[in-house]
């Protein structure tokens, strides 16, 4: 019986006389997908669903009061122990208060320009929770909104539209009926729509003075990604009644953009899968086809060795050991791979990396990679080991 230290020294040998590098690299370019997309698989969907907002705002989630659809009812507003409920719901990312409704004011800008601009009361977190453009000046502060301050931003067409220019809207004053407020910024983005031809004042501001119904009626809230919708769209409901009567609460979503984007992701992911199990098959395949012209080509080896003394198990070993040693060479170089592109990845999503499941999946892919190994060179291996000695050493 040859020593296991001897096999694996001769099969390293003849994998390296045999080249056989792209089987390497096949199986390497298979484990390094897969430990990246174990490892970081979530991460990535978790990042690409806080920028999913440029897509349609699938992850914000409108939660407001609908009592006036029903005569008689109080118009009822969000308690702040309710708001602050809201926003410990795993998967919330912000929370956005909103008098739902505005209030049209005329305002005059350069020469004899004027225009109805509709104005709506927001928070300091709206800007982040709709991911709004900063054009020039600035967003409101948590200052701004606590000091009841009267100072506005003005959607970029509105700005425009005034002013000829964004900057030239800065420190402009408005006369809202009785009271003056400082233009303070200019603001745009892809979710903003028709929002780019108003105005946005402190909720609080317009509270103060019962513009738009003075009541915090709506809820802006942003879920950390699209896949935290559904289950916060079940919880909030609950959690909002468990702290005040809310009989008439709505809840809405971008449900056909959601569905679309879900469709999407499931199809990536699968082709991502099936892009690494084809990678590995192609290995086992060309572990199988190059054990086997090993195993053609050295027939008369193979005689040789069974004519002086060499066994069955022997001449099985040998080749299943070549096998093997191409097999793990390609998870082992997909491991260091996989584990470099984990860093740099984790580096430039600025997330944190899962240590425990990148061993696992370190350790998934070794066994892995040997399974590839056997089951690509088992059966040439056996084709090796059962050949009559007489017919292979003959073989020409």
């Amino acid at each position: 019986m040859i020593a296991m230290s001897d096999l694996f020294r001769v099969s390293l040998r003849q994998v390296v006389r045999q080249r056989g590098f792209g089987v390497i690299l096949s199986i390497a370019l298979g484990i390094t997908a897969f430990i990246a997309l174990s490892v970081l698989g979530r991460e990535i969907r978790y990042k690409v669903g806080q920028d999913m907002v440029l897509m349609g705002g699938v992850n914000v989630i409108q939660v407001y009061m609908d009592d006036q659809q029903y005569p008689g009812q109080p118009q009822r507003e969000f308690y702040p122990e309710t708001v602050d409920a809201l926003r410990a719901l795993p998967g919330v990312g912000l929370v956005s208060r909103n008098l739902r409704g505005g209030k049209v004011f005329t305002l005059r800008g350069e020469g004899e320009r004027s225009m109805h601009v509709d104005f709506i009361g927001v928070d300091q977190h709206f800007a982040e929770v709709y991911s709004l453009t900063l054009v020039a000046g600035r967003l409101f502060s948590a200052d701004d909104t606590e000091r009841h301050r009267r100072v506005c931003m003005l959607g970029s067409e509105a700005a425009y539209n005034l002013y000829g220019d964004p900057d030239s809207a800065l420190g402009k004053l408005l006369f809202l009926e009785k009271d003056v407020f400082e233009v303070v910024g200019v603001v745009s983005g892809v979710m903003l729509g028709s929002w780019r031809q108003g105005g946005f004042l402190p909720y609080t501001t317009m509270m103060d003075r019962n513009w738009a119904g003075g009541k915090v009626t709506r809820l802006f809230i942003r879920a950390i990604g699209w896949e935290d919708v559904p289950p916060l769209v079940r919880m909030i409901p609950e959690v909002a009644r468990e702290h005040q009567a809310a009989p008439y609460l709505v809840v809405r979503t971008q449900d056909e953009q959601l569905e679309r984007i879900k469709t999407t992701f499931m199809w990536v992911e699968a082709l991502l899968w099936l892009g690494i199990a084809a990678s590995l098959m192609l290995g086992g395949f060309g572990i199988w086809y190059g054990t086997f012209a090993a195993v053609r080509a050295r027939t008369r080896e193979v005689g040789l060795k069974k004519a002086m003394g060499g066994s069955d198990a022997d001449i099985l070993a040998q080749f299943l050991a070549e096998a093997l040693c191409k097999s793990v060479a390609g998870g082992i170089l997909g491991i260091i791979v996989g584990v470099f592109l984990v860093e740099v990845g984790a580096w430039s999503l600025g997330t944190g990396i899962s240590y425990p499941l990148l061993v696992a999946s370190s350790l998934g892919s070794i066994v892995f990679s040997a399974l590839i190994g056997v089951a690509g060179g088992l059966y040439p291996a056996l084709q090796a080991s059962r050949m009559d000695v007489v017919s292979a050493l003959r073989f020409e």
